[in-house]
């Protein structure tokens, strides 16, 4: 069977001088990814690295990231994708508990990784990749490789891997908000990246993706970078997302497929809105698909890319266990709240009698590595447990209602957070909302909205807000607090960090209490 270490040889195989990956230093074609991920293993192999050992990799959206990823995984190591935006410390409690043998980085994040795998204290050997902005800086030890030998390595066919082998380990929250480390198979990811890439985007050779998502985590280094090389479709990388570098991407690159979460949508629209009449406001030609995922799509958002991005949107859902779980096609105009479509091929979702949601997929993960507690209480039945909270409709569509750890308990009430940031976002100020509980003598929690809103919003817009909610939510589902913010704190992959919300809302005055 095919494997994860596999995909771009056999890209290489059918067509190895089509581009797989550009960016602001060069293009890589396939037979050029294929024999730098053979250089990399390699020389993994040459420091000793073996079948299953830890290698991590600290990169950023750039070449070095898939030709260290492709490498590790060719020298038969189960790859750690350590999150660029962790500090030191974090990064070096995620060496010791993994029990990483060698860290890979590119030259931006080297000195990060260095200090890590210094506070790990467990030896771990180090590598960095240089790339072509430091050509004139040859390899100073056997502890850097340089792009440019890479490419001229021989490709070398990989070794066959037995598909249930482990072959990442991707950083998460889990279902119980604590961090650990998801353990995935090859046979798991493959099933994965074809999902996406056959099923729900229908990639071939012509497509560009955008690379623009964090390429060490879920969302972009399976539906992105994987499915990408899986269809020999090619990646337009970006070092970090920013709308207006993304927009002018998009159209020198022709990009034909854009994934993102919400709140990368939400900063392309307004930053299409906001050009000059002058110019063209219209969906964008290139684009024939946008995918959102990460975080519920708000109504008025998705009107605002049918309107400025792309005529055709789906939203799907899933995590970082096992993904993708569903799928819909998002209309113009409001569908049900929640509604996130029916389940993929393989994909089975129930909900308990709590109203958990519950599914089992072909690209279910392994287990947490290292915590088979933290395992089994993941799983009830060989379904796991999502920590969504929804309902299964008789013609099997998914509608999510909130998050278990997101339920408020006012006066003895239970108040889900989704339902009353689906309000709120039915605003046309209202451009992100997160809504929290705060620590109330009287009632136990209160509820508090936090708000992101259109620039020259009236300061009266609590008011309209409380208004609006009296005329769509219960009383004890209403909110108390009112915060106005800049911008609301999210993890790479664009959920909302509620518990640090939550800390930073009590040390601000709400704009307004009732």
């Amino acid at each position: 069977m095919l494997t994860l270490a596999a995909l771009p040889w056999t890209a290489a195989l059918r067509a190895p001088s089509a581009p797989a990956l550009h960016s602001d230093r060069g293009t890589l074609d396939f037979a050029a990814l294929d024999r730098a991920a053979s250089g990399v293993a390699a020389r993994l192999a040459r420091r000793g690295i073996a079948a299953r050992d830890r290698v991590a990799i600290c990169c950023g959206n750039g070449l070095a990231f898939p030709v260290l990823y492709y490498g590790a995984l060719r020298a038969g190591a189960v790859v750690v994708l350590l999150p660029t935006t962790a500090p030191p410390a974090a990064l070096a409690g995620t060496i010791r508990r993994l029990r990483v043998r060698l860290v890979a980085a590119d030259t931006e994040h080297a000195a990060q990784a260095r200090q890590a795998v210094r506070q790990a204290g467990t030896g771990a050997a180090q590598l960095v990749l240089r790339g072509d902005s430091d050509a004139d800086r040859p390899a100073r030890s056997r502890g850097e490789l340089h792009l440019d030998t890479l490419v001229d390595h021989p490709s070398t066919t990989p070794h066959p891997v037995d598909p249930a082998t482990p072959a990442v380990i991707l950083n998460t929250s889990g279902t119980t908000g604590v961090p650990r480390g998801a353990l995935h198979s090859h046979a798991g990811l493959l099933l994965n990246a074809r999902a996406v890439a056959a099923e729900m985007l229908h990639l071939d050779e012509r497509d560009v993706q955008l690379g623009a998502l964090p390429m060490p985590h879920s969302f972009g280094m399976s539906a992105v970078l994987n499915a990408s090389v899986l269809a020999g479709a090619s990646v337009a990388l970006m070092p970090r997302f920013d709308p207006d570098e993304a927009l002018r991407t998009i159209a020198e690159r022709r990009v034909t497929v854009l994934q993102g979460v919400p709140t990368m949508f939400s900063r392309l629209v307004s930053t299409r809105a906001a050009q000059p009449a002058s110019q063209d406001r219209t969906p964008l030609p290139s684009l024939r698909l946008t995918v959102v995922s990460g975080a519920p799509l708000p109504a008025g958002l998705a009107a605002g890319v049918h309107r400025h991005l792309c005529r055709h949107i789906v939203e799907r859902w899933g995590m970082t266990e096992v993904s993708p779980l569903t799928m819909r096609e998002v209309p113009e105009g409001d569908g049900e709240p929640g509604d996130v479509g029916r389940p993929l091929w393989g994909v089975a979702v129930r909900a308990s009698d709590s109203g958990e949601l519950e599914a089992a997929a072909p690209s279910m993960f392994l287990g947490y590595a290292g915590d088979t507690v933290a395992s089994r209480a993941a799983m009830h039945d060989g379904f796991l447990r999502t920590g969504d909270l929804g309902r299964v409709d008789r013609d099997g569509r998914v509608v999510l209602t909130g998050r278990l750890k997101d339920l408020i308990i006012r006066g003895g009430n239970n108040v889900a957070a989704r339902e009353v940031e689906h309000v709120l976002e039915g605003h046309p100020a209202v451009l992100e909302v997160a809504v929290v509980g705060l620590p109330d003598p009287d009632m136990g929690e209160e509820v508090a909205a936090a708000l992101v809103l259109e620039p020259g919003t009236p300061p009266g817009i609590a008011g309209e807000l409380r208004r609006r909610c009296a005329e769509h939510l219960a009383a004890h589902k209403r909110p108390r607090h009112w915060y106005v913010l800049d911008q609301l704190p999210r993890t790479a992959s664009g959920k909302v960090r509620k518990g640090e919300l939550r800390d930073a809302l009590l040390t601000l005055e709400p704009l307004e209490a009732g």
